[in-house]
C-alpha cells in the first residue's frame, strides 16, 4: 500500500471515530465457542464490499468479543497473531486488477506446506433493516448502506447508528477452496462464487427480497389469470354492471393485501420492548440457530402453534431482534379494526376471512395474493390451528392455507421451501380470564377498540415468561418425495392426485414437530402432577418429589431431542409455578400442603393439557399397573401398541405407530431403572412398588396424567357399543350424545376441566376409530351413519380395564339410549 494511501486511511479513521463512536451493533449468529476455536491461528475476515467503515466497525467488535484483531500489515499474509481482511470484489476481480489472484497465489503458496491453517471467516455488515424497494428518494439514502457513496454514507451511520446487524459466520478453512482449483485466478473465482452466494442468502435472511408497494402488488394480483376468470364469471352473473365488479375486485385486494413497512416495523420494536419488560420477566427463545442455518439457505414458512394474540407479536419480535426478516402474516380478519387492523398491516399482516363461503372471486384474489407472496420469496406466517386453543391442546389442524401454500410450490418448483414449526406457550396467559369464561360456557367477545382499552390492565400483572420454540424444519421438496417419489414427472404431465395426501402428511407432520419442540415450563409440569390427585390438593413433599421423579423420566429419556425442561431444584421449580398460578400453600402439623381452587384449578387444565404429551406414553405404561400388582411385560407392550393409536392422534405423539413397541420398551426400562418397575428374573412379569412408598406414589401419579382422555374414550366406546351396535346412527346425533353424557359425568364427579367435554376430542376419537377399522361409516343424504364394527365391544373392555370398576359402574348407570334417527 502507498504510502499516501496509508496516511489517508488513517485520516479516514481519525474522521470516522466520533462517529462510530455512538454506534451499538447487534451482533447476531455469534458462537460462544468461536474465539476458542479461532485461537492461535491465522484468521482472514472477509468482508463483502469495501469499506472502511465496515472495517473500523467491526475492529472494535472483534476486541469486544475477543475475536482475532486485524493487525496483519497491508499486503501481509495474516499469522496466529495478526488477522487480515479480504474484500469480496477483490477477490471477484471487480475491484483492484489482479490483485484478487496475487492474493490467492500468496496464499496458496504459504498453505502448500501444510503448515498453514488458514481459517476463512465471512461477515456480513447491515446498516438498517430496509431490503431495498427503489421507492423513495429518502428509502435510498437511509437504507442498507450497501454500495453506498460516502455522503450517503454518512448519512447511514447518522440514521442508521442503534439498528446495524452483524453476522460473523462459522469459519472455513481455506484448503477447501483450493483443494481442487490450485491456479490461483481459478481458486478466486471458486472462492468468489461461493462466499457471493452466502452474502446473497444472509441478506436475503435478514433483510428479506426487495419489497414492492402494496399497491404494485395489488396490481399484479388483479391481472392474474384466475382472478381475472373469475372477475369475468362475476360479471356475466350481474348483467349491466361490469365495472362494480372489477371495483369489489380492487376492494377486496385492498381488504386483503398488507403493506409491509420497515419503518413500522422498527418503530413496533421500540414500543414491545417497552411493553414486553413490563408484563413479561424475559423472552425464552429457544433453537434459533437451527433456524437462522436453515434461513440461509430457504425461503420459510411459520406454522407456529396459536395460543394467544400476543403469539404474533412475539414472533415477529423474536425473529426481528435475532437478525431475522419477520414474516407476512395472515390474520383473521376480526382483527381488521381501527385502530390495530392499520398498525397490523403495515407490520406484515394480510387478512384472511374465516370463511370463503362459495366466494368465487374472493377465493381467487386470496389464492393470487398468497402465490405471489410466495413466488417472490417473501417468508410467510400462519397458524394451522385457525383459531386459538382455549384448552392448551393442539387443535386439530386446518388445511385451508396449507393447501394454497402446496399448490403455489407445485406450480413453482424450483424454490426451495421450508416449513417451520413453532411452539408458543407462556408461563402465564394474558387471556386467561376470558378464558375460563368461555371454557365455562360463555360466549367469545368480538375483538374491538373498547376491549383493547380495557385491555391496560394487563400492565399491571406480571405473566412470567413466553417461550418460544422453532421446531425441525419440514423440506417441502422431501414432503413431497416421501409421498411421492416421482412427483415432479407426475406434476409436469399434469397429473395431482398425490397433493392432498401430502397436504394430510403435511398438516399431521407439523404439528407433531411443534409438540417435539415443547418447552415443559414449571406451570405446566406442576399442573400435570396438581390435577393428578384427586381433590386438586397434595402434600408438599409429596409433590416434590413427583417434580424431581418426572424430570428424571424426562432427562433419562426424553420426549424429543428439542423439548426443554425447567431448570432449578425441584423447591424453585414449585415456588416459581405457584407465583405464576396462584397456588394456595395452607400449612398443616403434618406438613404443608398445596392447592388449586376456583378459576386457577381450571387454568391449571390449559397448562396441564400444553405438556402432557411429553408423558403420555409413560403415563399410558403406568394406567397399567393401577389397579394390578403385577403385569406380563409382552401383554404391557401389545396392550400399548393397540390403544397407541388414539392417544397418538389426540395429542400428535412423534412415536410413529410403527415404532410404538420399541417405544414402549425403551419406556418401561427407563422405569425400571428409576425402580418405578421391577422385573421378575425370566418370568416376563413386571412388578410396581408396594403401596405406600415413594415409588408408588409417583407410578400413580404418572398413570392419572391420562385419566380424563381414557374415561373420554370409554364413555364413546360403551355408548357406540349399547346404542348403535345393531342398528346405524347419525354421526352429529352420537357425537351430541356423547358430550351432554360426558357433561353429566363431569358434574357428579367434580371435574373442573371444561375441556372433559370439548366435542372436537369426541370428534378425533370417532375419527380414530374409523381409521382403525372399528367403526364403519357411511356417507348418506341425510349425514354420514356410523356402524359398529363387532370387534369394538371387546376393544371398549381395554379401556374399562385402565379405569378400574368403580369408574366403569358411574358410566354403566349414565349411558340411556338416546333418540336417534335411524337409517
Amino acid at each position: 500500500m502507498p504510502w499516501f494511501t496509508r496516511l489517508f486511511f488513517v485520516l479516514c479513521r481519525m474522521l470516522s471515530a466520533p462517529f462510530l463512536a455512538g454506534i451499538k451493533p447487534k451482533l447476531v449468529q455469534f458462537d460462544e465457542s468461536l474465539p476458542t476455536e479461532l485461537d492461535g491461528k491465522p484468521v482472514c475476515y472477509v468482508l463483502h464490499q469495501h469499506s472502511w467503515t465496515d472495517r473500523f466497525l467491526l475492529e472494535r467488535v472483534f476486541k469486544a468479543n475477543k475475536l482475532p484483531q486485524l493487525r496483519a500489515s497491508p499486503g501481509k499474509l495474516p499469522d496466529s497473531e495478526s488477522a487480515a481482511c479480504l474484500y469480496l470484489p477483490v477477490l471477484s476481480g471487480q475491484r483492484g486488477g489482479a490483485r484478487g489472484g496475487d492474493t490467492m497465489a500468496a496464499l496458496i503458496e504459504q498453505a502448500a506446506d501444510g503448515d498453514y491453517p488458514l481459517q476463512i471467516v465471512p461477515v456480513s455488515v447491515f446498516w438498517g433493516r430496509d431490503p431495498g424497494s427503489e421507492t423513495s428518494f429518502f428509502k435510498l439514502l437511509l437504507g442498507d448502506g450497501e454500495r453506498a457513496g460516502a455522503f450517503r454514507k454518512l448519512m447511514v451511520i447518522l440514521v442508521q447508528r442503534r439498528n446495524v446487524l452483524i453476522h460473523i459466520a462459522q469459519p472455513v478453512r481455506f484448503s477447501t477452496f483450493v483443494s481442487r482449483k490450485p491456479d490461483p485466478v481459478e481458486a478466486a473465482a471458486v472462492m468468489a462464487r461461493l462466499l457471493s452466494f452466502y452474502y446473497s442468502r444472509r441478506k436475503t435472511a435478514s433483510l428479506g427480497p426487495s419489497l414492492s408497494s402494496r399497491q404494485q402488488i395489488i396490481d399484479v394480483v388483479l391481472r392474474r389469470q384466475a382472478v381475472r376468470d373469475a372477475i369475468l364469471e362475476e360479471q356475466k352473473a350481474s348483467i349491466g354492471k361490469p365495472e362494480l365488479v372489477k371495483k369489489q375486485a380492487r376492494k377486496m385486494a385492498e381488504e386483503v393485501a398488507a403493506n409491509f413497512d420497515g419503518r413500522m416495523i422498527r418503530a413496533l420494536e421500540l414500543i414491545l420492548t417497552w411493553a414486553f419488560r413490563k408484563i413479561f420477566s424475559g423472552l425464552k427463545i429457544h433453537h434459533i440457530d437451527r433456524l437462522r442455518e436453515a434461513a440461509n439457505s430457504r425461503q420459510l414458512i411459520y406454522m407456529p402453534s396459536h395460543r394467544s394474540h400476543f403469539d404474533y407479536l412475539l414472533i415477529s419480535y423474536t425473529l426481528y431482534v435475532q437478525g431475522l426478516v419477520p414474516p407476512h402474516i395472515a390474520a383473521g380478519v376480526n382483527l381488521n379494526f381501527w385502530p390495530v387492523g392499520g398498525l397490523l398491516r403495515r407490520g406484515g399482516a394480510f387478512y384472511i376471512r374465516r370463511s370463503f363461503g362459495g366466494q368465487k372471486l374472493y377465493t381467487a384474489i386470496f389464492k393470487s395474493y398468497l402465490d405471489v407472496l410466495l413466488g417472490r420469496g417473501y417468508p410467510v406466517e400462519f397458524f394451522p390451528e385457525g383459531g386459538r386453543s382455549r384448552t392448551g391442546r393442539l387443535l386439530p389442524p386446518k388445511k385451508g392455507m396449507l393447501k394454497m401454500t402446496v399448490e403455489s410450490f407445485v406450480h413453482q418448483p424450483g424454490r426451495n421451501v421450508a416449513l417451520v414449526p413453532i411452539y408458543v406457550c407462556y408461563d402465564k396467559l394474558v387471556e386467561s380470564a376470558s378464558y375460563v369464561k368461555e371454557l365455562r360456557g360463555a360466549a367469545k367477545k368480538g375483538e374491538s377498540a373498547g376491549g383493547l382499552l380495557k385491555a391496560r390492565k394487563i400492565f399491571k400483572s406480571s405473566y412470567g415468561s413466553p417461550h418460544v420454540a422453532f421446531g425441525q424444519p419440514l423440506s417441502l421438496d422431501e414432503c413431497f418425495s416421501h409421498i411421492e417419489p416421482n412427483w415432479r414427472k407426475r406434476s409436469q404431465a399434469g397429473d395431482l392426485s398425490f397433493v392432498p395426501a401430502v397436504i394430510d402428511y403435511i398438516a399431521q407432520e407439523n404439528m407433531e414437530r411443534i409438540n417435539a419442540a415443547a418447552v415443559v415450563n414449571p406451570i405446566g409440569l406442576v399442573a400435570m402432577i396438581l390435577l393428578s390427585s384427586p381433590q386438586r390438593a397434595m402434600a408438599e413433599d409429596e409433590l416434590l418429589l413427583q417434580i424431581d421423579h418426572f424430570i428424571a423420566i424426562l432427562r433419562r429419556l426424553p420426549y424429543s431431542p428439542d423439548v426443554s425442561l425447567p431448570e432449578g431444584t425441584a423447591q424453585e421449580i414449585l415456588e416459581q409455578a405457584a407465583r405464576t398460578a396462584g397456588l394456595s400453600r395452607i400449612d398443616h402439623p403434618w406438613g404443608p400442603i398445596i392447592t388449586a381452587t376456583g378459576k386457577e384449578a381450571v387454568m391449571l387444565t390449559y397448562y396441564r393439557n400444553s405438556v402432557m404429551h411429553v408423558l403420555a406414553l409413560p403415563s399410558l405404561i403406568a394406567r397399567f399397573f393401577r389397579h394390578s400388582q403385577t403385569v406380563n411385560e409382552a401383554e404391557l407392550i401389545e396392550g400399548c401398541v393397540l390403544l397407541y393409536p388414539f392417544v397418538k392422534n389426540e395429542l400428535f405423539l412423534r412415536t410413529k405407530i410403527a415404532d410404538c413397541a420399541g417405544a414402549v420398551k425403551e419406556q418401561i426400562n427407563n422405569l425400571v431403572a428409576l425402580n418405578l418397575l421391577s422385573r421378575h428374573g425370566d418370568s416376563g412379569d413386571l412388578s410396581r412398588a408396594s403401596v405406600g412408598t415413594e415409588g408408588y406414589a409417583v407410578l400413580t401419579g404418572l398413570g392419572r396424567i391420562l385419566r380424563e382422555t381414557f374415561e373420554r374414550y370409554t364413555i364413546t366406546s360403551l355408548l357406540l357399543v349399547q346404542d348403535i351396535s345393531a342398528v346405524a346412527a347419525l354421526r352429529d346425533d352420537v357425537e351430541q350424545n356423547t358430550i351432554e353424557m360426558a357433561q353429566r359425568l363431569a358434574i357428579l364427579s367434580g371435574r373442573e376441566a371444561p375441556e372433559y367435554f370439548d366435542k372436537n376430542l369426541f370428534r378425533g376419537y370417532i375419527d380414530t376409530l374409523i381409521q382403525q377399522g372399528l367403526l364403519l361409516a357411511d356417507e348418506q343424504e341425510a349425514g354420514e351413519f356410523l356402524r359398529v364394527d363387532k370387534r369394538l365391544e371387546a376393544f371398549s373392555q381395554r379401556w374399562v380395564a385402565l379405569l378400574g370398576p368403580d369408574v366403569q359402574q358411574s358410566m354403566q348407570q349414565l349411558i340411556r339410549k338416546p333418540v336417534m334417527r335411524e337409517q
